[in-house]
């Protein structure tokens, strides 16, 4: 495993997400992990709402991500729609998300 392909979580928590077309999505806003593997599950996504108030929370598969090295963002291959219409949910610890 080389140093490239590990990083600390806190340094991509609040990253922005945006799609192949630029558009962005919203930011991440937690990792969800599988604590019998370790392996990073979920990333959340806060998507839609204005400065964190209506916001939607999407757990999105963590592999959908690509980071974009250099640039502190994500790729994620979705449109807005597909987002906005999300309604099958998740819970988690106490929480409640929505699932893409």
């Amino acid at each position: 495993m080389g140093e490239a392909s590990i990083f600390r979580t806190g340094t991509i928590i609040g990253d922005k997400v945006k799609n192949y077309e630029g558009i962005e999505l919203g930011e991440l806003k937690d990792l969800l992990i599988d604590t019998e593997t370790g392996k990073i599950e979920y990333g959340v996504l806060g998507f839609g709402g204005f400065m964190g108030v209506g916001e939607k929370e999407i757990a999105v598969p963590f592999e959908a991500f690509v980071l974009k090295e250099g640039e502190n963002y994500f790729l994620l291959n979705v449109d807005r729609e597909t987002l906005e219409t999300a309604n099958t949910q998740i819970e988690y610890q106490e929480s409640s998300y929505f699932i893409y």
